[in-house]
C-alpha cells in the first residue's frame, strides 16, 4: 500500500466542536497527521477559522472580532483566529488551510509565513482567484484545487497556470463511478498531482480506492487512523 496522510476535517469533528482549538488538538492526540481548517475575515479584517459565512444567523463580514469572541460553542471555546490555531499545535502538524473567500487569501498566506509554517501547509480553495493571489507572491508554496465539475474541465490549463500540488476531491463524487474515477485519478497522479479525498469517514473506502489517494480528510479520526494501522500491518505480514 502507498502511505497516506490523515487530516482531521475541521479537527476531530465527529466528537468535538468543529474548527475549535480543542477539536484540532484532539485530532492530533488521536493520531491524525494534521488538520484541515478554514479561513475567513471578520468585518475588521481579523482572519478567523470558520467554515460558514455566518454564525448564529450573523454574517461574519458584518461583525467585528471582539464581538465574535462573545459567541461560545458548547465546549466553552470561541472561534479561534488562524494565528491562534497554528500556535496551538506542534510544529510537525500538517496543515491544510481552506481559503473560503478570495479576500482571505493573502492574509492566510502572510500569517502562515509569519509563523514559519509554510512548508507544512497546503492552501486549498474552490476559489481559483484565491489560489492565483497566493501563487503570484510565492512560486513554491503548495496549492490544492478543491474541484467542482466546471473547474475539472479546465484542469490542464489551471495546473499549468498554478503549478498545483494537489486535487482535493469529494469522496462521494469519486465513488459514484469508481472505475471511471480510478482512470481520472491515475491520470492526474501520473501527472504529478497529489490526491486528497474529503470527507472520507467509511474505512471501506480506503480499500475501494486504495492506491489512488495520498491524503484523506476525515471527521472520524480514530476510525480512519486505526484502519490505516491495520492496512500497514496486513501489508507487513504479507511480505
Amino acid at each position: 500500500m502507498e502511505d497516506f496522510l490523515v487530516l482531521g476535517h475541521r479537527g476531530y469533528r465527529a466528537k468535538y466542536a468543529e474548527n475549535t482549538i480543542e477539536a484540532f488538538q484532539k485530532a492530533l492526540e488521536y493520531g491524525a497527521d494534521g488538520i484541515e481548517y478554514d479561513s475567513r475575515l471578520t468585518k475588521d479584517g481579523v482572519l478567523v477559522v470558520l467554515h460558514d459565512e455566518e454564525i448564529n444567523g450573523i454574517k461574519l463580514n458584518s461583525i467585528e472580532y471582539n464581538q465574535l469572541k462573545n459567541i461560545k460553542f458548547p465546549n466553552g471555546q470561541t472561534i479561534p483566529t488562524v494565528e491562534e490555531t497554528i500556535r496551538s499545535l506542534n510544529n510537525k502538524a500538517i496543515l491544510n488551510l481552506e481559503v473560503k473567500e478570495v479576500e482571505a487569501a493573502i492574509p492566510s498566506y502572510e500569517i502562515t509565513k509569519k509563523l514559519g509554517a509554510l512548508k507544512r501547509t497546503l492552501f486549498s480553495s474552490f476559489k481559483v482567484d484565491a489560489l492565483r493571489k497566493i501563487r503570484k507572491i510565492d512560486k513554491e508554496v503548495k496549492l490544492g484545487l478543491l474541484v467542482q465539475y466546471d473547474t475539472l474541465d479546465n484542469l490542464p490549463q489551471l495546473h499549468k497556470e498554478l503549478s498545483l500540488y494537489s486535487l482535493n476531491l469529494w469522496v462521494d463524487a469519486v465513488k459514484e463511478n469508481i472505475q471511471e474515477s480510478s482512470k481520472m485519478l491515475r491520470k492526474w497522479k501520473d501527472a504529478g498531482l497529489k490526491i486528497y479525498l474529503w470527507t472520507l469517514n467509511n474505512p471501506q473506502d480506503l480499500y475501494d480506492l486504495e492506491g489512488f489517494y495520498d491524503c484523506v480528510i476525515t471527521d472520524e479520526v480514530e476510525l480512519i487512523v486505526t484502519e490505516r494501522k491495520r492496512m500497514k500491518k496486513k501489508e507487513q505480514s504479507s511480505k
